[in-house]
């Protein structure tokens, strides 16, 4: 299994379930520890729900697991509620640890959510697909939940996959057949009246988990969207249909999603910057809005 995958099963599923089992077994000796339990439990579920990647799993779980959650929390309540509020007679010693895990878990929580929000001034484009649900697996301006953060062209990239019926991004957690991927072959739109200043078509897509590091961006098209410049990125190849120096129009097609570039899944990359030009990885990265919404991790668009 692939260590991601490893990683997601454990944070997204075996540990919310060890959460929801913890109200019930052991049994707390008092309502002061079943208290701290319950606010431990909350700060990891409120920090899962906002970093997780959901779309592996299934969308419906953001909601379904919390709620699960609440209504063990009210259960569980029943049976201590007539117990003494602390048996113990150090607080520090028997309850600082979850106390301070509690205090951790949501200090990563407001750390995540500070990146929901932005100070520059953003570049409002329209989205660039069509009808279908659509996911952000990475977006927002820190590091938490998006691994582009740390790159100054690409600070507030967004990297967009589709959803399923079911709510996920593929059939299956790893499909091999690049086709399994809901966002795999669908076209991409222009967000926006520009230049295609740039364009690169030829790559081969990758076979899912591998990449190609020294074509990082694959097929990609750069518009020049008044003074910004917009990268689109891991195209499927031979799918472009402008040149370089054509003009576009918001919602022309610009060509399909594929897997080429540093990419180890189908998706679409999207950046904003000025300055560079042609150079996408120069330049300052800036937000995008697609009308006036900021999209960050676990964002959904539905586009009819």
């Amino acid at each position: 299994m692939e260590w991601p995958i490893l990683i997601l099963l454990i944070t997204q599923i075996l540990l919310p379930a060890f959460f929801l089992l913890w109200l019930w077994l052991p049994s707390p000796a008092d309502r002061l520890g079943w208290l701290t339990r319950v606010v431990y439990g909350a700060a990891y579920f409120a920090f899962v729900t906002v970093i997780g990647r959901w779309d592996f799993l299934g969308t419906a779980l953001t909601l379904l697991l919390p709620a699960a959650f609440v209504a063990a929390t009210g259960l569980s309540y029943l049976r201590v509620r007539r117990r003494r509020w602390n048996a113990s007679s150090s607080v520090l010693r028997t309850h600082g640890f979850t106390a301070a895990m509690a205090v951790f878990f949501l200090a990563l929580t407001a750390r995540a959510l500070s990146g929901y929000g932005y100070q520059e001034t953003a570049v409002d484009l329209a989205f660039p697909f069509g009808a279908g649900t659509y996911y952000v697996g990475q977006g927002g301006g820190t590091a938490s939940i998006n691994h582009h953060h740390g790159s100054q062209s690409q600070r507030f990239a967004l990297d967009i996959v589709a959803l399923n019926g079911f709510g996920m991004r593929a059939a299956g957690l790893m499909p091999e057949d690049l086709s399994d991927y809901a966002i795999y072959d669908r076209e991409v739109k222009s967000p926006c009246n520009g230049i295609a200043i740039s364009t690169h078509d030829g790559i081969d897509d990758n076979r899912i988990s591998e990449t190609n590091t020294e074509a990082p961006a694959g097929n990609h098209v750069i518009l020049a969207c008044g003074t910004a410049r917009i990268l689109l990125a891991h195209f499927r190849k031979g799918s472009i249909v402008v040149a370089d120096g054509a003009i576009v129009t918001k919602g022309e097609t610009l060509g399909r999603v594929g897997n080429s570039g540093n990419s180890s899944e189908p998706h679409l990359h999207m950046h904003a910057y000025l300055g560079g030009t042609r150079d996408y990885n120069e330049g300052q990265g800036v937000p995008m809005t697609f009308d006036g919404r900021f999209l960050v991790r676990g964002s959904t668009v539905t586009v009819p």
